[in-house]
């Protein structure tokens, strides 16, 4: 990974050089930035370019010198990573997943947590499902995917002996928030005291949930979301996504390379979401009970984890249609096709039912979630559509 692979950024790519050629890069240096926005592609950068030993002149490793070729592989000696892992049984360690974690990052990283938490289980992101058991112990969810508590035991050995071929050996730990009090404890001493010529870079997207005393032995350093334009280009060079739908989905995504991937993925379960959304509300405004009761009957057709998507994707169109009457386009993040129906179907959503709505979306996904049946679920919401879609009053 060098920094031209790191979309946008430029100001911290600008600000991690400098650090090093002015001898100023921290012992223990905490990224900090949301999903998608490149800070763990931006601390592999990092590493890899304090590693090259060729041209460094123009702000980047070369790209061409053993040490980067190493690095873009995975394999160099000297670049260690600890990221979250699954417990698949007793055996499993800090180590278990390491294969699995260089072919997503030498496939171009830019992934969240489903994504990774599917590579470990050796599945898509979109077959993850919080009530899926296949990892052999227990559900293997993203909430369940930690830092392990022989982390800390890697960390120790891999950095007890010096750097095998650089002048710096880097340890990048992905998802600190995700370490136990334990594990955290346990690397206090050498994460403020690491041996000579030893750097910590930490990747957080969630600075709350790291242990104080870990936080304070820190730098942050701060990563925004990337900026649209270098999102939308991303999306054309690396998608071949280009004009109006590149900057479209750069804009959906608030700058979050992963969510706009996601979109792009899933392009097609969208317009089918969409598809369904027009039926609902059209049934719910002529008070079509048979139309209405065939959606809900086609509903429990889906999994639990797809009944919540649907109805999350429905809760979003929405609160974009609400916002689509205060005339501020660039506060929409939608697709031409959910414009074209929302520009329509907007003037039904207004203060007078908002609220209620949201409500009636919100319990229904908590009821699905808590194992309800989810033909009757969907069939007591879009029953109670028709009262709040056509006959709430529109505050004057």
């Amino acid at each position: 990974m060098r920094f031209a692979d790191v979309i946008g950024q430029s100001e911290v790519k600008r600000r991690l050089v400098s650090m090093h050629r002015e001898n100023r890069f921290p012992h223990a240096l905490l990224l900090l930035g949301s999903e998608g926005s490149g800070a763990l592609e931006l601390a592999y950068a990092m590493a890899t370019y304090d590693a090259c030993t060729g041209d460094k002149s123009g702000g980047d490793s070369c790209g061409e010198c053993p040490s980067c070729k190493k690095a873009q592989k995975m394999a160099h000696p000297d670049i260690h990573s600890i990221f979250p892992s699954i417990r698949k049984n007793d055996s499993t360690t800090s180590e278990t997943f390491q294969p699995e974690w260089r072919e997503v990052m030498t496939a171009g990283g830019y992934f969240g947590l489903p994504e990774w938490t599917a590579a470990m289980k050796g599945l898509k992101a979109t077959e993850v499902d919080d009530d899926d058991d296949t990892a052999g112990g227990g559900k293997a969810d993203n909430k369940q995917a930690q830092i392990l508590k022989d982390a800390a035991v890697a960390i120790h050995q891999s950095l007890s002996l010096k750097p095998y071929e650089a002048k710096r050996q880097f340890m990048i730990i992905w998802k600190p928030e995700l370490m136990n009090e334990v594990t955290s404890n346990s690397i206090l001493k050498i994460l403020e005291e690491p041996p000579t010529d030893t750097a910590f870079i930490l990747v957080s997207e969630d600075t709350e949930r790291i242990l104080p005393t870990i936080l304070s032995r820190t730098q942050v350093v701060g990563v925004p979301p990337i900026d649209e334009g270098s999102l939308a280009e991303a999306l054309a060079a690396r998608l071949g996504i280009g004009g109006d739908e590149a900057a479209r989905t750069a804009h959906i995504a608030r700058g979050n390379f992963v969510a706009a991937k996601r979109l792009v993925a899933g392009a097609e379960d969208r317009r089918r979401g969409l598809e369904i959304f027009k039926g609902v509300m059209r049934s719910a405004w002529k008070r079509d009970v048979k139309g209405l009761s065939d959606t809900a009957e086609e509903m429990k057709k889906l999994s639990r984890e797809q009944a919540k998507n649907v109805l999350t994707y429905w809760r979003g169109l929405l609160r974009e249609s609400f916002v689509m009457n205060l005339e501020c386009p660039q506060l929409n993040y939608i697709s031409k096709e959910e414009e074209e129906f929302l520009s329509r179907f907007a003037p039904f959503i207004h203060l007078g039912n908002i609220e209620e709505l949201t409500r009636r979306f919100d319990k229904a996904a908590g009821m699905i979630e808590q194992n309800g049946n989810i033909k009757m679920v969907m069939l007591d919401l879009v029953l109670n559509l028709t009262a709040l879609i056509r006959n709430s009053k529109r505050p004057e």
